[in-house]
């Protein structure tokens, strides 16, 4: 067995991440264990020197005092999982097409409200838009849309907002997607001002209190309830169910399932899609 001075240096560390992961969980709501203390240490250390510390242990005591608030947005962007691709979870986006859709054929006076809620580089969004327009849907069937993409991490909202993408990520676009609604650019692609201007970009944070108004028809939140606690889980629903539309639909992750205690207002109607229940009609 090693000498317990041998021990003091990881634990110390771990100590630290510990540290870092109250701070992450307070100000996000993200929930990392003992476990993730390699994956926090690999993701800050360029940051420990970013912030002028010069150490750990130095740049921890930073975020825990008054400067630490303008130090929060960076470390979320570095412990904040960004995995996300066009048309993932390809059946979604089917279900937009042949279920959603057709409700709002030909009714230009209705749009069709989205919320993308943990958009990241804006992947999802531009998948819903193009899912819901030509040529993926003829003229006649083209709903109008109104798609809002929120995120807590600043700077991959930014990359959104821009529209660029490399080669390889915008491998996974039909092509007769990616010939109408993106262009050649410097090592890659960039979303045409077309595709850009139906989605809005806005910040916000999932934990925090929500700017919102009114309710939306389809909410998609797929891959990022998982990374709360129960508690936060569970009041997460409930507050996208009461920004979702009586008959509206919430598209989660696939390794992701509505509560036990929300199975009376939330019924599954494909897989990970939900549809909330009119209260007055469940009572009728």
């Amino acid at each position: 067995m090693p000498p317990i001075a041998a021990l003091r240096p990881r634990q110390v560390d771990d100590d630290l991440c510990a540290r870092i992961a109250r701070i992450i969980y307070r100000e996000a709501g993200i929930v990392l264990g003992a476990d993730n203390s390699n994956m926090i240490l690999a993701r800050v250390g360029k940051r420990v020197a970013r912030a002028g510390c010069d150490d750990l242990d130095a740049y921890v005591r930073m975020l825990e005092g008054p400067p630490g608030a303008e130090l929060i947005p960076d470390l979320v962007t570095a412990l904040t999982t960004n995995v996300t691709q066009f048309f993932r979870e390809a059946h979604h986006f089917d279900f937009l097409r042949g279920v959603v859709a057709p409700g709002w054929s030909g009714d230009i006076d209705t749009p069709l409200d989205i919320w993308s809620a943990g958009c990241s580089s804006g992947q999802e969004p531009y998948s819903i838009a193009m899912a819901l327009s030509p040529p993926a849907l003829s003229w006649a069937d083209a709903p109008p849309l109104r798609i809002l993409a929120t995120d807590i991490d600043h700077a991959v909202l930014a990359r959104a907002e821009r529209g660029e993408y490399s080669q390889a990520e915008a491998g996974s676009i039909p092509p007769a997607l990616r010939e109408a609604w993106f262009q050649d650019a410097a090592g890659g692609v960039r979303a045409r001002p077309g595709l850009r201007g139906k989605v809005e970009f806005r910040p916000m944070n999932l934990h925090g209190r929500w700017d919102l108004s009114g309710q939306f028809d389809v909410i998609f939140c797929r891959n990022v309830i998982i990374y709360f606690d129960a508690a936060a889980q569970l009041l997460l629903w409930e507050k996208f169910l009461y920004h979702l539309r009586p008959g509206g639909w919430l598209v989660v992750g696939h390794s992701e399932q509505a509560p036990k205690a929300l199975q009376a207002r939330l019924r599954p109607v494909g897989p990970t899609v939900y549809q909330s229940v009119d209260p007055a009609a469940a009572r009728g």
